[in-house]
């Protein structure tokens, strides 16, 4: 159970909705009580699936019930999520997660990730993937439900050596849960500095990308600055924004000082053990067009 306020940690009552859909959100909210093993999802958790399923409400439907099942089903990735234990903290220590601070004209919100130590047998991959997805909500807390996100994957520093130790498990998990269940609008994934083996790293992601995500994608062997502009990215990307390790260190310690209760309480954010007579939630039927991803 939990004794915080989700999705946002400084927001306990509802959010504005806008008028047109107020009624869809009372409708998924009333859904959502009535079903038996949810968790404790808000009427902003309505809010948020539904904007980011377009307003859908039976994708909306089926992408909570990914996420209640998959937050029960991955405990490696979605349970003690302490930013201060050993494995969350040198996942931070070892690379940039930043949002960098201004929006695009569309409205779009800017992630950035790269290595800071390039020392592939530092990485442990599920570790990585429990942090990434705890800096994801954290900055979902922040934004709540905006225009859309893109995402800036650094390859600089990236060995072959990081690959090898990839896990299966936890990239499945990772795949299925931004595809499927994370409740924002991606709209695109740029991937630069684009390492000379990154045919080899495709080879191993795309079984598990869909045709609606391998379409965001875009490579290039430049830095952000050829893609996006100077005026939108930190220093040492030629922007006029503080450096993305500066930036980096800012957001870590306000996650650590602000957030830790928080995430820890996410981790009730899934669905429960089955009963004595062994059900589980049954998904919603319909076809499922899943979350927006232009």
């Amino acid at each position: 159970m939990t004794t915080l306020s989700h999705p946002y940690k400084d927001c306990p009552g509802p959010k504005e909705v806008p008028t047109e859909y107020v009624k869809d959100v009372e409708i998924l909210y009333e859904w959502i009580k009535q079903q038996p093993r949810f968790p404790a999802f808000t009427k902003n958790h309505a809010h948020l699936f539904l904007h980011a399923c377009l307003w859908n409400l039976e994708d909306a439907k089926k992408a909570l019930y990914k996420y209640a099942h998959i937050h029960a089903t991955s405990p490696d990735i979605f349970d003690n999520r302490d930013v201060l234990s050993t494995g969350v903290q040198l996942v931070l220590n070892m690379t940039h997660m930043v949002s960098l601070p201004k929006l695009t004209p569309e409205g779009y919100r800017l992630l950035c990730y790269r290595l800071s130590d390039t020392d592939p047998s530092r990485m442990n991959f599920g570790e990585a993937v429990k942090t990434f997805c705890m800096f994801n909500d954290v900055q979902i807390s922040k934004d709540g439900p905006i225009e859309g996100y893109i995402v800036i994957f650094d390859m600089k520093g990236v060995r072959l050596g990081h690959l090898a130790r990839v896990q299966f498990g936890p990239l499945r998990t990772f795949m299925s849960y931004i595809q499927d269940a994370h409740p924002v609008r991606l709209k695109k994934i740029y991937i630069v500095h684009t390492a000379s083996f990154i045919n080899q790293v495709m080879a191993l992601v795309k079984p598990l990308i869909k045709s609606e995500l391998l379409g965001l994608l875009q490579f290039s062997t430049s830095g952000p600055i050829d893609i996006l502009g100077a005026d939108l990215l930190p220093k040492d990307y030629g922007g006029p924004f503080p450096d993305l390790a500066t930036l980096h260190t800012e957001q870590k310690k306000e996650i650590e000082s602000n957030y830790r209760e928080w995430l820890i309480d996410t981790a009730a954010l899934k669905e429960a053990p089955k009963d004595n007579k062994g059900n589980s939630i049954k998904p919603p039927t319909k076809a499922f067009r899943g979350l927006e991803i232009d």
